[in-house]
């Protein structure tokens, strides 16, 4: 058997061994159903703080900015779970403790990127329900998401992630 195999087979078995974070539901799924939310409430139910939907005014430029801003964030979390050799999926075991990259700054910076694509999104489509349901958004990601990942990893890596919850922020 190839390593690649080895490798994909080991990161299988660790999931169906029911190792991992035991998280509310995945991430982007959480993400996706906020923006779903804000556009229907933003129809049925319309709130208008922002300037009206313009291309290329100063809100949408910073709307873009943020949004893009968050992709990138998110991305680069992505890559260097990646490179690591780690689960980006929450229902998969995590393999390693990621230090580097974004990781440096922030424990969270995939969900970091999240939260930004929300009020992103918001500001730039002038959708004011996404910036009203981002406080909710956001204690769903802590309650339901990060703090059991971080329950999950304290108790798989003890001190090498202590060391981490101690030398990073969970946010920023």
């Amino acid at each position: 058997m190839s390593n690649d195999n080895q490798d994909n087979n080991e990161h299988d078995s660790n999931a169906k061994d029911g190792e991992n974070p035991g998280v509310i539901l995945p991430p982007p799924l959480i993400l996706l159903a906020f923006l779903v939310t804000g556009a229907i409430l933003q129809f049925l139910v319309p709130v208008t703080f922002l300037a009206p939907f313009a291309w290329w005014n100063s809100q949408f430029l910073l709307g873009s900015a943020i949004s893009l801003a968050a992709f990138g964030l998110a991305i680069w979390g992505v890559r260097i779970f990646s490179a690591a050799g780690t689960n980006v999926a929450t229902h998969k075991a995590a393999l390693k403790v990621v230090k580097g990259g974004p990781y440096r700054f922030t424990r969270n910076p995939m969900y970091m990127g999240m939260q930004l694509l929300l009020i992103g999104v918001g500001i730039m489509f002038s959708a004011e329900w996404n910036l009203i349901l981002w406080p909710l958004f956001f204690a769903i990601l802590k309650y339901g998401v990060v703090l059991r990942e971080e329950r999950y990893m304290r108790n798989k890596f003890g001190d090498e992630y202590i060391d981490l919850l101690k030398r990073t922020r969970r946010w920023l």
